[in-house]
This record gives structure tokens, sequence and C-alpha cells, in this order.
């Protein structure tokens, strides 16, 4: 529905044929800028969180320290679109009652969008009333804890201990995942047989991930992304089991356009970590970009049973099932990774490619009007 409500708009304004062509080169420019860039999250279990300032229902200004709990804090990131957000507030909301005492706290995100209004406002008091929230229920105007936390699935849920660090994480609202995670927390408080951290991801030392701390933050700075394999190779020297920082020298070599170097790093991580599904996901976009198709999206599928809320595998295999002439297929992975996280303007850089490559303007710049607006925050 409001995809045609888009339509109808962009075809009663009859776009020229030369506004849509800046249109489409804008978009050209923009997303050959973007292509390279990660996929996946630069956290991870045992790295350190993002510090947050955030205002709560009644406009008070919220800190970790102000929520934390004395063991371990969950902070959920929702919103009243995502039909999972309930059902995962819920659940989050029952094991505070049961655990608040032995130190366990429960702090709900709010990621509606990142322009916040009084109907806004007023839309999320009425889900977290009715929902009978007791938990701080926090506002993320702007979006800056939502990129901070590099949510690519809505709900997600990050445990954090009282120093920040990540002990667990779940992006979407996964069945096996999410009662994993319940294990998880029951066992953190003896209610249960007491787990480990999630996926039984390996945990680096702090010089490791200082490194690749620093290396990342290079690779995303044009000026400084240069030296960021300096650091990243240095993390891989202080913790050789560590596949983040192979993955961070992959996408950095796609970059740079040296796909062979980016595919061994790729597949070093997957030595390290054969479950890691950024870099199964990584590894089958360069992959089909190269030619290889058909191993490519063999790849990403295997990554989207692994983890079917990682929304960037979604999009890209919309893209090449409609390469490929399925556009039936196309369209339902693109409405997919628009469900777990309508906010990500790739997935509708993609889907305009796709349509621009097929010769549909007008779907394409339906696209990329999404895309646009994603980026703008309306």
């Amino acid at each position: 529905m409001e995809r045609e409500k888009i339509t109808n708009r962009i075809e009663a304004r009859s776009l020229s044929p030369f506004l849509l062509v800046l249109v489409f080169l804008s978009f050209q420019m923009v997303f050959s800028a973007l292509a390279p860039s990660a996929f996946g999250q630069n956290l991870q279990v045992g790295t350190k969180a993002p510090a947050f300032s955030l205002k709560d229902l009644n406009g008070q200004t919220k800190t970790f320290s102000d929520v934390k709990g004395a063991k371990l804090t969950a902070l959920v990131f929702w919103a009243t679109w995502s039909v999972n957000s309930p059902r995962e507030l819920k659940e989050m909301e029952a094991l505070y009652h049961k655990y608040k005492d032995k130190g366990f706290a429960v702090v709900a995100i709010n990621v509606e969008q990142q322009n916040i209004d009084d109907q806004t406002i007023a839309k999320i008091k009425a889900m977290a009333t009715g929902l009978k929230l007791d938990v701080p229920v926090l506002i993320d105007y702007g979006l800056n804890a939502f990129h901070d936390y590099e949510v690519i699935a809505v709900p997600t849920t990050v445990i954090l201990d009282p120093d920040m660090k990540i002990q667990y994480e779940l992006f979407g609202y996964p069945i096996v995942g999410t009662s994993d995670m319940m294990d998880y927390i029951n066992g953190q408080f003896g209610g249960g047989k007491k787990g480990g951290s999630a996926k039984n991801v390996h945990m680096p030392p702090d010089r490791a991930l200082r490194c690749y701390n620093l290396g990342m933050r290079m690779l995303k700075s044009e000026r400084m992304a240069s030296m960021a394999p300096m650091w990243l190779e240095k993390s891989i020297a202080a913790d050789p089991k560590f596949a983040r920082p192979n993955i961070g020298l992959g996408e950095y070599y796609v970059s740079q356009g040296h796909n062979k170097l980016a595919k061994e790093q790729f597949e070093q991580a997957l030595t390290k970590e054969p479950g890691n599904v950024i870099a199964m996901c990584d590894l089958g976009s360069l992959l089909a970009g190269s030619g290889n198709i058909k191993d490519g999206m063999a790849l990403m599928q295997k990554a989207l049973k692994l983890d079917e809320a990682y929304t960037p595998c979604y999009y890209l295999l919309g893209y090449y099932y409609g390469k490929g002439g399925d556009m039936a297929k196309a369209r339902s992975m693109f409405t997919a990774a628009a469900k777990l996280n309508p906010m990500d303007s790739q997935i509708y850089m993609y889907e305009g490619k796709l349509y621009e490559e097929k010769g549909d303007v007008r779907d394409a710049s339906v696209a990329y009007g999404e895309a646009l607006k994603t980026m703008l925050g309306h």
C-alpha cells in the first residue's frame, strides 16, 4: 500500500526524463560509495559497547550508569512498527521482574524513526502503557544509538555487564535464538543451567580489541583508511583466533578493488569461525559480484539459515534473484529486509539498482526515493 502511494505521487508529478536521469546519476554515485562498505557489525561479544545519552518518556536524560543493573543490563531496541517487538519486550519484562533483585536490568530503547514528533511520542507511550512496561523506556532521537550499536534488525537485544562489555547479542526474534538467550539469562541468575556467551563467540583479549577498534575507525575514515590494515593485522597478531580483523581487512581490500586478497581474508575468517554470517555474506557478495553468482548466492542462503535476522543477506539475495530473472523472489527478499529494518537505505539502493538495470524507470525511481527518504530521516 505504501509503495502504491509513493508511486502515485511520483506519477502525479510526471517526472521529466531529464530529472529522472539526474536522480539515477546521483544515486549511482552514492551507491558506488556505499557498496564496498561493511555489511556487518563491528561490535560483538567481548567488545565494549558505545555510551549513550537518551531521553525517557518524561524528557529526562538517562545514561547507561543511570539505568544499569548490578550484574547484567539488557538493552532492547524496539519500535511500534515491529511485529515482534511486543513479544520481545514482554519476555524481557518478565525476566526483569524475576531477577531485578539479583542485579538484572532491562532498558527499552525505542528506535521508531529519525525524526520524532508529538504524535510519534504518543504512539510510543500508548504501546508502552499497553504492554504495562515497568522498565525504563528511552527514545533514540536521531537514531544515534541505533547506528552506534549497528542494529540490523528490530527488535535487537544486547546484554551488557556493568562495564558495558557485551555479553550476549541477538538480532531479530528467531525462535531458537530467543530461547537460547532466555536460557543464558536464567543461567546467569541461578534459574537454570549456566550458559555461555552468544553462539560461543570467541572473546578476544583487550589488546586485540583495541587494535581492531582502531583499525575499524580508520577504515571508516577516507583520510586514514590506508592505515587500517596495519592495525587490523596487529589485532590478528595479538589474537590469531579473532575473526573480525580478517573481515575488516577483506572489506578494505574490496574497497580497493583487490578481490583476490579480499577473498583470502573472508575465507580465513570462516576458517576461524565457520558460522560467521558476516564473513559468509561478504564472501557471497564478493563471489556473486565477480560473476560466480551460483556459489555466491549459495553462501548467502547458508548465512540466512544460520541467522534469519541478518538483513544484508536478504537484499543482496533479492538483487541477484532479480538479475537472474526471478523478480517475484527478488521482491519478497526486499520486503523481508524492509520488515526487519526499514531504515536501512541499502535495501532501497539495491532494489533501485535492480529495477534500473531491468529498464523499469518508475519502480527504480520509487526505490531510490525511499532510499533518499531514509537517508534524510523522513
